[in-house]
């Protein structure tokens, strides 16, 4: 064997012992691969082995198609090599026909002592069997490779030469079939023939270099980082075996650079890509101007450099690449196979660069080049289909720019030809869906077509597909796919699609390393998608999310990242809407200076800096609607009027921009009156509202923001012609089957309060329609906290409509009205136990899948993750549980349409409500700004019965309030603890004052309506189901107290208690006693802030009165959660002594203070005790509530009710240890004194003449047995 060099290429040359075909003496077949990078090549004789010729990983093979440029050239000794011939060559040709071609090539020149062949790979990655087979057949080359392995030892120096090409010819056949066996069995080949070849083997770096290839080539299909890595060490080990002054050293230097390069695609570690660059400009160092590989190794230098500018966003990096590209390109005659590549790299960096400064003509020179290589490429070519997707790609970014539909079109074409020429299990598939569905994206939001957004998800889903699990493209379609399915959600309001789409963000994020340049993006979309549902559902927990995904996308992007501006915006924009909801100025003033950044940041020209303006002026208008800064609505204006006049009507963006700038003027009239401003507003409002189609979630914004426009303009000038438009236009916003319920909520409020303020006949139709929607503001779907949430901010709504019912004289609407918008979450639980046994008999199987969804829906209810063997994320679990709701609301909806089902879980109506009074009146309290009224269900009436309150105000109401809980904490009245003999009591003054107040004005006006008169023997029932803040005040203590008048006390009259609503009244009364009776006494003295010692006392008075009863006792460190828990599903009657905590913040989170843990009414509200009859909770603050949920009864007292209790006994505040004993005593004594099974329905009255002895006692302070009341039965 002999080197022979020829224009810095070496290649071996047979020797005189070496066998070659006698026909071509002294004959070598050089292949050059289309990157540039060379290797030498082997030609074996066909006697002894078959002839297997290899370059850089590619083996070409007889009757093997591939597509080959064939020069000749001979050595006369001159100072170049003369060129004798040229001639393209495709598929069978290299076979049978290769030595008739090369005789052909060869003629009149066969005196010349040394020819060499040259052949150019053009296609060698589309390597398949041609028709016909032969001897020279893959499988038998393999097979003759492997036998003639077996038997040559190890020493022998053709063993090193048979495993190279054993492992080349099972690479040709990976290429083939697609088998990973083969490759990986051509690894472990080449390895072992590396290993018998000494570092001084001339042919050691090649193989070092192919083994480095083919693990590179593994990598890119596993993603296993430690093929990357064992890749780099091959190609590290050929460039130090290497000096610089030998030819072969740029090849190798090109290909270590390639491998770091891929290991930073995957990584993100810059100290790759910098050693990548370095590798890359070594090798076009080395390399001297006119030699043939120098464009390919500029061309790989550019390629670095543009990569390094994506993660880095440095100009001088792109402006480089462009550099290098362009001098490839330049040094690249057209009819180089070579071309087209270098072209489209060229155009993929101007593109780039376009994207980061936004000059259009880099994306015109873009597109000219990305064209030039498509026109270069023959049809049937492997590359045309990735130049058609180039050429798409750079089409739809100028469509972006410039608005351009033509672009848009042509962009889809290309992309869908280079879709339909791309075979499925072609690499390059997922990447032509990628494109094509990002072009389909585009149209979409250009036309709104929601064809285009359909087609998109699914070209996009498609590349999700067909990428697998590690592949470094898979973040990209996941994100593409994401990005989709939030964008229909906008559009559609599907609820699927956004839980999806997060679904996909999330996998993007974690498949994407923090050091990785699309790390930024990536969390940005993240968070957009927690975003946008939060805009849709309202939970809390979503925009903390968007925020935190945002601050960590900020964070990552350094100055002068492409991707910085966008960052920017987001996170501004999730603290504008965080500000929206919670109102703390730290958000608004950062959101301003995030948004701010982001718009300096953005050029002019930018297809994002319309939205970017536009969010900015938002939180200028947000802070000047909380501080009254004209610089901020002036500015907030300014940002709007220039953003509305980037985007044409056609864009889909184009509304909300309108109805920004809408809004922005309105609120400026609001605060100067100039009538320019108002008249502006209606017209944006009216344009927005005109580009929106009906059907679009966003249709009810658009038509209340016209209505409240118009509304603002009547209070100024009074033109009747805007009152009417304006009803029309909210009622239809209210009114809409799509959209947001809370703006629809909002459009029904403003609906009312315009119809009110004219008298208009369609006021008793918007306060219908206002409390329809305030359950859907709260819906099942979203967790009980969230929903507690929403309906804090509906606030008196529902007491507001009633008021106005009562004074048309709608009183049984009213009061069917407040049943139907209080208590909200708790009728939802009671629905979800809802019987079904008359459904069973109509349609058992949907039956039993509604009580299957609706038990999964409680369990799930309280945000408490049932326990099983694979944990789920809280995303997980909140989209599984949301799934349910909109299942069920669905299996409700069909019970619906059956015969006789059509009221089927809807709110009761009057003579249902009715039934509830049979055991006394109930009393419901109306309390709104309007006006304060009571309404009575009495047995027998046909009607409520409606009694004015004229001298009762919320304002006084809520007066009241304020100044008892001032006298509770005046009186440190806290917790359940042993009180201070020598501390606060005070109080008693001001407390009888209050309950004096309450006689006048509320209890004694409705018992002389009802007829109630003293009876110092047996009293009535009466139940009071309160609203507003009078939940918080003790009217079952109304009366004058300290003077000589009697029959002044509500104790004269009435037995009272309380329930919060009237329907669970009504389930209660219709369940039956149990017959067996089991008591459950759980006393915990020690746990909590204080120590209760006469807990020990009150467990004392129970056991001996329970004797001989069947009891169950848990005291002190038996008291536990679980066991107290576990025995409730047990017992039927139930006694806590404890301390117990009302949470300001999560009332869900209230408790029981049991031993070891805290039993919350989150825990409480999830049991279901069928068979629970009654409970005494001597705690404190057992019936506190949460003021700003005061219809909603959210304490442990109402979370006992729904567990199953019917009876409760509990605290409206702290209670003083040494009196709990006395009251426990006197209760049980009273309830057990027959000896018989005690009867829950007259626990009421038990605590009624306990607490009346504890009264009649000297000494015993009013704000002492004021706190024990009675709910339920």
């Amino acid at each position: 064997m002999r080197i022979f060099v020829f224009q810095g290429i070496t290649v071996e040359l047979p020797g005189r012992d070496d066998h070659v075909p006698n026909e071509f003496p002294h004959l070598v077949l050089e292949l050059k691969l289309r990157d540039g990078s060379i290797d030498r090549a082997n030609l074996l004789s066909r006697e002894s082995t078959p002839c297997v010729w290899e370059a850089n990983g590619f083996l070409m093979l007889p009757d093997i198609t591939t597509h080959f440029t064939l020069s000749v050239l001979a050595d006369l000794g001159e100072k170049e090599p003369r060129l004798l011939a040229s001639k393209e060559l495709y598929g069978p040709e290299l076979g049978d026909r290769l030595g008739k071609l090369i005789e052909i090539l060869l003629d009149g020149h066969q005196n010349y002592s040394n020819i060499v062949l040259k052949a150019k790979v053009v296609a060698a990655n589309a390597l398949r069997r041609s028709p016909g087979g032969g001897p020279n057949d893959i499988n038998t080359i393999i097979a003759q490779l492997q036998e003639r392995a077996s038997l040559v030892a190890d020493d022998h120096p053709e063993k090193p030469v048979l495993l190279y090409n054993l492992g080349n010819a099972l690479v040709a056949r990976f290429r083939h079939l697609g088998s990973l066996d083969d490759l990986n069995n051509a690894i472990e080949q080449h390895k072992v023939a590396l290993s018998l070849t000494p570092d001084s083997h001339p042919d050691k770096p090649s193989r070092l270099g192919n083994l480095g290839i083919y693990l590179g080539t593994r990598f890119q299909i596993l993603g296993d980082l430690g093929d990357i890595n064992d890749a780099i060490s091959q190609h590290q080990a050929a460039v130090n075996l290497i000096p610089d002054g030998h030819p072969d050293k740029p090849a190798h230097l090109c290909n270590l650079g390639t491998s770091l390069l891929n290991r930073f695609e995957r990584l993100g570690d810059l100290d790759d890509i910098d050693n990548a660059i370095s590798q890359h400009q070594a090798a076009v160092n080395l390399t001297p101007d006119g030699h043939s590989d120098k464009p390919g190794y500029l061309c790989n230098l550019g390629t670095s450099l543009s990569i390094r500018f994506e993660h880095l966003g440095d100009l001088d990096h792109i402006h480089n690449a462009i550099a290098r590209l362009q001098a490839a390109v330049n040094l690249t005659a057209d009819d180089e196979p070579d071309k087209p590549q270098r072209l489209s790299n060229l155009g993929n960096s101007l593109l780039k660069r376009f994207e980061h400064l936004g000059n259009l003509d880099d994306i015109n020179n873009a597109i000219i080049h990305h064209q030039a290589a498509v026109n270069l490429t023959p049809d049937g070519h492997p590359k045309k289909p990735i130049w058609l997707s180039n050429l798409g790609s750079s089409l739809l970014n100028r469509s972006e720019r410039l608005r351009n539909l033509d672009d848009i079109d042509n962009a889809i074409i290309h992309l869908q030809e280079a879709v339909d020429l791309t075979p499925d299990g072609d690499p390059d598939k997922p990447k032509a869906l990628n494109n094509l569905g990002s072009s389909l994206f585009t149209r979409f939001e250009h036309l709104g077509n929601l064809d285009d957004i359909d087609n998109a998800i699914a070209q996009f889903q498609a590349a999700v597909n067909l990428t697998p699990d590690g592949d470094p493209d898979k973040p990209k379609s996941l994100n593409n796919l994401g990005t989709s399915l939030e964008t229909r959600f906008e559009r559609l309001g599907n609820l699927d699609d956004i839980d999806n789409a997060i679904a996909q963000l999330q996998a993007t994020v974690n498949l994407t390393p923090d050091n990785h340049p699309n790390k930024p993006a990536s969390l940005s979309n993240f968070g957009i998608s927690f975003l946008k549902r939060f805009k849709h559902l309202g939970n809390l927990d979503d925009i903390d999310n968007a925020i935190i995904q945002h601050q960590a996308a900020v964070n990552l992007a350094p100055d002068g990242h492409p991707k910085k501006p966008m960052c920017l915006s987001n996170l501004g924009s999730s603290l504008l809407n965080r500000f929206g909801r919670l109102r703390n100025l730290d958000d608004i003033d950062n959101a301003i200076t995030q948004l701010q950044a982001a718009v300096d940041l953005t050029p002019d020209g930018h297809p994002e800096k319309a939205k970017r303006l536009s969010n900015f002026g938002n939180s200028l208008l947000k802070r000047f609607e909380c501080l009254g800064n004209l610089y901020d609505i002036d500015k907030a204006i300014a940002q709007h009027q220039m953003a509305v006049n980037l985007i044409p009507d056609g864009r889909p963006e184009k509304p909300a921009l309108l109805n920004n700038l809408g809004t922005s003027l309105l609120n400026r009239f609001e605060r100067l009156g100039n009538l320019e401003d108002i008249d502006n507003a209606i017209a944006q409002h009216q344009a927005a509202d005109n580009l929106t189609p009906d059907g679009h979630p966003e249709k009810p914004s658009s038509l209340a923001n016209v209505g409240i426009s118009l509304l603002a303009r009547f209070k100024r000038l009074g033109q009747p012609q805007d009152v009417e438009t304006c009803i029309t236009q909210l009622s239809a916003a209210a009114s809409s089957p799509v959209g947001s319920p809370s703006v629809r909520l909002g459009a029904a409020g403003t609906w009312i309060h315009a119809a009110l303020t004219t008298n208009h006949t369609s006021l008793l139709s918007a306060c219908e329609c206002a409390v329809s929607i305030i359950p859907l503001v709260a819906w099942l779907g979203l967790s009980i906290p969230d929903r507690h949430q929403h309906l804090a901010l509906v606030g008196g709504t529902v007491r507001d409509a009633a008021a106005i019912a009562i004074s048309l004289g709608q009183r049984d609407k009213a009061l069917e009205w407040l049943e139907q918008g209080r208590s909200i979450v708790w009728t939802q639980i009671l629905q979800l136990r809802t019987p079904v046994d008359q459904l069973r008999t109509v349609e058992p199987d949907l039956a039993d899948r509604l009580l299957h969804v609706s038990s999964l829906l409680h369990q799930g209810s309280q945000d408490i993750k049932p326990q099983s063997e694979q944990k789920r994320s809280p995303e997980e679990e909140a989209r599984q549980y949301r799934a349910l709701a909109k299942e069920r609301d669905a299996i409700v909806e069909k019970v619906r349409s059956l015969p006789k089902f059509h009221d089927f879980l809807k709110p009761p109506r009057l003579h249902q409500l009715a039934e509830a009074a049979k055991n006394g009146p109930v009393v419901v309290i109306n309390v709104s700004e309007k006006r304060c009224d009571a309404l009575a269900l009495v047995h027998g009436a046909d009607e409520a019965i409606y009694i004015p309150l004229p001298n009762l105000t919320s304002k006084r109401i809520t007066q009241l309030q304020i100044e008892f809980n001032g006298l509770l904490k005046s009186s440190g009245i806290r917790m359940r603890a042993v009180r201070d003999e020598d501390g606060e009591v005070g109080g008693e003054e001001g407390c009888k004052r209050i309950l004096a107040e309450l006689w006048d004005h509320l209890v004694n006006p409705v018992l002389d309506s009802l007829k109630f008169k003293s009876n110092p023997g047996g009293l009535p029932r009466i139940w009071w189901c309160v609203t507003g803040p009078l939940a918080f005040l003790p009217i079952h203590a109304a009366g004058i107290y300290g003077t000589e008048d009697s029959n002044k006390q509500i104790q004269d009259y009435v037995i009272a208690s309380y329930t919060p609503t009237i329907s669970t009244l009504l389930e209660r009364s219709d369940a039956s006693v149990q017959k067996s009776f089991r008591h459950l006494s759980a006393i915990e003295p020690s746990s909590g802030a204080s120590y209760i010692p006469n807990t020990e006392k009150e467990l004392d008075h129970i056991r001996r009165h329970l004797q001989n009863r069947d009891y169950v006792v848990l005291h002190k460190a038996d008291a536990t959660k679980e066991r107290v828990m576990n025995e409730m599903r047990h017992c039927n009657w139930l006694h806590l002594a404890c301390h117990g905590t009302q949470d300001a913040k999560n009332p869900t989170k209230s408790a029981l203070v049991l031993h070891g843990g805290k039993l919350t009414l989150e825990e409480i509200i999830r049991l279901n005790l069928p068979h629970a009859e009654f409970a005494f909770l001597s705690a404190c603050q057992t019936m506190t509530g949460d003021e700003g949920l005061s219809d909603e009864a959210v304490h442990i007292a109402g979370g006992m009710s729904l567990a199953g209790y019917r009876s409760v006994v509990a605290t409206m505040w702290s209670i003083e240890d040494a009196l709990a004993p006395k009251v426990a005593d006197e209760f049980y004594a009273r309830i057990l004194q027959d000896g018989e099974r005690p009867d829950s329905r007259k626990t009421a009255e038990a605590l009624y003449f306990s607490v009346k002895k504890l009264r009649e006692e000297k000494g015993i302070r009013m704000l002492s047995w004021l706190p024990f009341v009675h709910l339920g039965i």
